[in-house]
Parts: C-alpha cells; sequence; structure tokens
C-alpha cells in the first residue's frame, strides 16, 4: 500500500486538524519507502519497540506519542533519541503520530476508555472547548471505591498504579474523564457536576484543590489511560486487508510495584 495512501487514511479517522497547537501529530520520519506492507501499532517510541518493528519486518510504526515534540538542533546517535531517529531511517522504518487528533475524535481514546468503562450518555464535557474530556452516566451508582476496583479489572492495570483523592464510599454517578494528562480540566469536570473525575498524571497540589472543591479524583495513570490506544487504532485498520497491521506487545509502562 502506498504510504500516503495509508497516512490518508489515518487521517481520516483523525484529522489532523484536531490537534492541539502544542501538538506534533503527522509524519515524524519518512524513511523514503513509498510502499508499506506491515505498520507496528504502539504507544509510543522505545528501543524496544523499535528492536520488535524491526523482528517483526515492519516498514511503519504508528505511534500515539509523537517521537518528535520539540525542535532537534542535531541528530547524534550517542543520544537516546538521536539513536531512536538513526536506527528507525537505517532499518527503512517510517513512523507517523495520531497524537490529539485521536484523542478527540469520534471513536477514538476517549470515546473508548468511556466504553471500556461500561459508561452511557457519552458526550463532549461541556465547558471544555479542546473538545478532548467526555462525561457521561453509570448505569446504576457505585462508591469511588468500587469504581476504582471496577477500573481497575475492565483496564487490566493493577490498582496499586492507580491514586485517587477524595472520599472513598461517596456514590457516584456522572463521571469525567481525560486520558493521558487531564488534571488541567478538574475545575471544567466541577462546573459540568461531575462526581469523579478520571485522568491520569495528577500531581499533590491539584490533588489538595480537587479535595477542596469537594471533587473526587481518579488518577489511573499516563499509560494506564492510554495504553489502550494500540487495539483500538489496530481495531480501525484491520479493514485494510492489503497491510499487515501488528499490535505492539511491548509493555512500556515505566512504573513497577517494589
Amino acid at each position: 500500500m502506498r504510504m500516503d495512501d495509508f497516512i490518508r487514511e489515518v487521517e481520516n479517522i483523525a484529522p489532523l486538524e484536531l490537534q492541539e497547537p502544542w501538538d506534533n501529530s503527522g509524519i515524524q520520519i519518512r524513511a523514503g519507502n513509498n510502499e508499506i506492507s506491515k505498520v507496528l501499532v504502539a504507544l509510543e517510541i522505545n528501543e524496544r519497540v523499535i528492536d520488535e518493528a524491526i523482528g517483526a519486518g515492519a516498514d511503519m510504526i504508528l505511534t500515539h506519542h509523537p517521537l518528535l515534540f520539540e525542535e532537534i538542533k542535531k541528530i547524534d546517535s550517542n543520544e537516546v533519541a538521536g539513536n531512536h531517529i538513526v536506527k528507525l531511517i537505517r532499518r527503512g522504518i517510517s513512523v507517523y503520530s495520531s497524537h490529539t487528533p485521536f484523542d478527540k475524535c469520534i471513536g477514538g481514546n476517549n470515546d473508548y476508555l468511556g466504553s471500556i468503562l461500561g459508561i452511557e450518555d457519552i458526550g463532549p464535557m461541556p465547558g471544555e472547548e479542546s473538545a478532548i474530556c467526555r462525561i457521561g452516566n453509570l448505569a446504576s451508582p457505585m462508591t469511588c471505591a468500587e469504581f476504582a476496583e471496577h477500573a481497575s479489572r475492565v483496564l487490566r492495570i493493577e490498582k496499586h498504579f492507580f491514586h485517587f483523592a477524595g472520599i472513598p464510599d461517596e456514590l457516584v454517578s456522572k463521571i469525567g474523564w481525560c486520558t493521558g494528562a487531564g488534571a488541567e480540566f478538574l475545575d471544567t469536570a466541577v462546573a459540568a457536576g461531575c462526581d469523579l473525575f478520571l485522568t491520569g498524571d495528577v500531581k499533590y497540589h491539584t490533588a489538595q484543590h480537587a479535595r477542596d472543591l469537594g471533587m473526587n479524583v481518579l488518577d489511573c495513570g499516563h499509560y494506564g489511560t492510554e495504553y489502550i490506544f494500540c487495539e483500538n487504532m489496530r481495531s480501525k485498520l484491520d479493514k485494510f486487508y492489503n497491510l499487515d497491521i501488528i499490535q505492539s506487545r511491548v509493555n512500556i509502562n515505566p512504573f513497577a510495584a517494589i
């Protein structure tokens, strides 16, 4: 399949114009291979993912997190990012990233997370201008503790990776969420009438602010809320009978229990 045709199909799913101004979605590396036959879908690039792509014979990696976020002033193979770039180009592996476009799009990360959690009446969170966050209702109220157990089970993430600020035995029904790092939307979730806000990367002072506001916050981790990109994107691309779509099996969660 022509690479440009594949990129066009990805952007039909998650239009590039949806990306936030600070984002760098789109082509990251065009390694000169105009035709592609095997694509590895991964959350992000690291050494193990590159080796996985090489071992699988992939000629393209499709990621959620961009490989290139900031301006690059040099490519040095002695540095981590430079080594990744050099290795990918030498192996003829191109890279495309769909970050905030896939967070926002219909059926993307946030819609998919809501469906996994069994949340009903999913829609954009009122007052949230970027259109990343979602809001919806549980079929039946749960306590915060019960919801955390439920989230751990359906996300297949052990609960010791979670953090919670709030009242564990408080009943909740209206849930707001933002995959990845969405703590900045806490006040918007409060204004939207959420009983609980789920996201990742919640900092200490944000958790204190949530307690002051009386908002329950469940931090399921950046990885815990976004690794689902791989299975979700792969399922959307399986329709290409002339292209082999592989879901990465590398566990890139940087955290471990000790």
